[in-house]
C-alpha cells in the first residue's frame, strides 16, 4: 500500500503524513511498513545543523501512523475516522536516524476493544533496533457508542 492509498484511511495529509508504504498487513492484528527519510523532508529544514537526525517525536509519529493502519483497514467504517493518541509508554530511541536511511517498522495490535487500540511498534534501520513504544489510541466515534446513556445525556446538557 503506497502513501496515496494510506491517505484513503488516515486523516493526515502532506506534510503531516510520514508513512511511505505498508508492505504487509493483517487487519486488526499487525503491519509491516517503511519510511524513507530523504534529505528533502521538511523536518530537516528546521535546523541549521548539516547532519541533523530525525527528531524523536517524528520517529514516534511514524510508529503511530503505522500502528493505526491495521485498525483503520479492518472495517470500512473506520476509514478516515478521527483518531486520538492516548499514550506512548516505554517509548525509547536507541540510536539516531539520519537522512538517507530507511526505517523498517513492525507493529502488533495487542488489544482492540470499544474503540480503544493498544499494542507495540518498533523501528529498525539495517536490522538494528532504533526505536520502540507501547502505543494506545482511541477512535472517539466508536468509543462513544459504549458510554452509558446517562453520561451521554449529562454531556448533552452541558453542550447546550
Amino acid at each position: 500500500m503506497d502513501n496515496e492509498k494510506i491517505q484513503e484511511y488516515h486523516r493526515h495529509r502532506y506534510p503531516y503524513i510520514l508513512l511511505d508504504t505498508v508492505e504487509e498487513m493483517e487487519p486488526g492484528k499487525s503491519a509491516h511498513a517503511y519510511k524513507y527519510f530523504s534529505e528533502n523532508e521538511w523536518l530537516f529544514h528546521c535546523s541549521s545543523k548539516p547532519d541533523q537526525p530525525v527528531p524523536f517525536t517524528m520517529l514516534i509519529e511514524v510508529l503511530t501512523e503505522a500502528f493505526l493502519m491495521p485498525i483503520l483497514v479492518m472495517d470500512e467504517n473506520h476509514r478516515g475516522k478521527i483518531t486520538n493518541f492516548i499514550s506512548a509508554d516505554d517509548a525509547h530511541v536507541y540510536a539516531d536516524v539520519y537522512p538517507g536511511e530507511l526505517l523498517n517498522i513492525n507493529v502488533e495490535v495487542k488489544s482492540w476493544r470499544r474503540g480503544i487500540a493498544s499494542g507495540y511498534a518498533c523501528g529498525k534501520v539495517n536490522e538494528r533496533l532504533v526505536c520502540e513504544a507501547k502505543l494506545k489510541f482511541v477512535i472517539p466515534e466508536i468509543m462513544e457508542k459504549f458510554r452509558p446513556v446517562a453520561v451521554r445525556q449529562e454531556q448533552e446538557k452541558w453542550n447546550e
